[in-house]
């Protein structure tokens, strides 16, 4: 009985962690905040790959060379030095941790990793899977909230106007010209910085907030309008709306 109690207890400081917890595929374009801008694109790169009818087991396979084409860098030994390095971080540094829940009630983490494989070839060539676990999430999250396209990612080069760019895919309905985002001030800086990084509000606005907002009004043509909400003198939530102008219609 101590035991339980003490597994219970263990559990609920896991479940307390919500920047680990993914609910839902949408969930997936923001939990990646700790890449870096590379690694972030890459990841993309990877998603695009994914057609919704795609079975759990499936092996996709890329070219370096054509990888290093889209991105417009050098056709070098360093660059397929950076692209190798990507897929290792991408491998290292994209575990979830997925709630669950047994027929009889008792709720669980299941801790894994976003692929079960990637493979570097000597010919260029990489070969990746996503786990058996993540897989309906990834398929989820192309068929309900990936729609912008490889063009629109690679005019995006700032590490947090990508991140930002999935939120807004994740928090849009359909083809929604008005999009929110709504949350706390922990829930923001989780996404954008991951799980061990905090900046102080000022920082966080004008060094991520700002660069990334201006980032996506004038690559995308977007609107931004941030409002930031306090307790005393203290900031505790954000709620940015996003205006897609290229679906306004003109009068």
């Amino acid at each position: 009985m101590e035991e339980s109690k003490k597994a219970q207890k263990a559990l609920q400081t896991l479940l307390s962690r919500q920047d680990y917890l993914i609910v839902q595929g949408n969930d997936l374009a923001k939990s990646f905040g700790g890449l870096k801008a590379f690694e972030q694109r890459v990841l993309d790169y990877c998603f695009s790959y994914v057609q919704v009818d795609d079975q759990p087991d499936k092996t996709y396979e890329v070219s370096t060379l054509e990888i290093i084409k889209h991105f417009k860098l050098t056709n070098s030994g360093d660059s397929y030095k950076r692209i190798a390095q990507a897929f290792k971080s991408l491998n290292e540094n994209t575990a979830l941790y997925l709630p669950t829940l047994d027929e009889d009630g008792t709720r669980g983490v299941r801790m894994t990793q976003l692929f079960s494989m990637i493979e570097f070839k000597a010919n260029g060539r990489v070969l990746f899977e996503f786990s058996k676990y993540t897989a309906p999430l990834v398929f989820d999250l192309k068929k309900n909230f990936y729609s912008f396209h490889l063009r629109e990612l690679s005019q995006i080069t700032g590490k947090y106007s990508l991140i930002l760019l999935k939120l807004w895919e994740s928090y849009r309905q359909g083809n929604s010209v008005i999009t929110t985002i709504s949350g706390s001030t922990e829930d923001w800086q989780g996404w954008f910085l991951g799980k061990e990084k905090r900046l102080t509000a000022s920082r966080f606005y004008t060094n991520i907030l700002k660069r990334a907002t201006e980032e996506l009004e004038k690559k995308l043509n977007a609107e931004c309008t941030l409002m930031s909400y306090k307790k005393g003198r203290k900031i505790v939530s954000y709620e940015l709306t996003i205006v897609d102008k290229t679906k306004l219609v003109n009068p």
